[in-house]
């Protein structure tokens, strides 16, 4: 979804949309130490790489001139560490929440996609045809992802209904918290792309809410602040 969409901006579409409520910047944490093996750290408490580090500080930047009034994030490292580099751009301290931990793959945590074609195999075909029955062994299935992450979620919103505020995230949390606004199935969660340090950008109205930019960059925040 382009920034060029970009609503509060546009006089003429925001009067159908009614007044602006609560604005949202979900983001997904930088790269991870491990990423060169494509792990499935879900709960593993993985620290970031240095690029990661480095696309955080970039992130940070570039929400500077928000009016941040609050920064949320999971209680994981790699989150954490996003969200400090973006709330001390604000005087703020980040508040985590463990409910919106990424997907928690049980006896899998921290395997590499190797590693799980060696000990399991056939189960990461299994997860990419039949996303909305996997279940890891010994972990969550999606819609229990949403069962805990969805009702967290709502609770901020409804904390802050006219504030703007950052949530650093999970790839699989942010899918989750996007399919359910955007009433995308379960069975469809990978059919868009959330890349690491990706910024989407959500905007309440009094009566719908408005999904302005999907997996974005530092490049594209920049024409998507109110």
């Amino acid at each position: 979804m382009s920034s060029k969409s970009f609503i509060p901006s546009d006089p003429g579409t925001r009067k159908f949309k009614g007044e602006p409520g609560c604005r949202v910047y979900l983001i997904r944490h930088g790269e991870v130490a491990n990423a060169h093996l494509i792990c499935m750290n879900g709960h593993y408490d993985v620290a970031l790489s240095e690029k990661g580090e480095e696309q955080m500080r970039e992130v940070a930047e570039a929400l500077s001139p928000l009016p941040l009034q609050a920064v949320y994030s999971s209680d994981l490292t790699r989150t954490l560490t996003g969200a400090r580099l973006i709330a001390e751009k604000h005087n703020l301290d980040p508040i985590a929440f463990p409910e919106i931990r990424e997907l928690s793959f049980g006896k899998w945590e921290g395997l590499s996609v190797k590693e799980l074609t060696e000990k399991f195999p056939g189960e990461m075909e299994k997860r990419i045809k039949h996303t909305e029955l996997f279940r890891a062994d010994g972990g969550e299935t999606f819609d229990e992802l949403a069962a805990r992450v969805v009702p967290r979620y709502n609770a901020i919103i409804e904390q802050h209904p006219n504030d703007v505020i950052a949530i650093m995230s999970h790839g699989g949390v942010n899918r989750t918290i996007l399919s359910h606004l955007l009433g995308i199935p379960t069975a469809h969660l990978f059919r868009f792309a959330q890349e690491y340090a990706a910024i989407n950008v959500i905007q309440y109205y009094t009566d719908q809410v408005v999904v302005e930019l999907m997996n974005g960059s530092t490049r594209e925040i920049a024409t998507c602040l109110p």
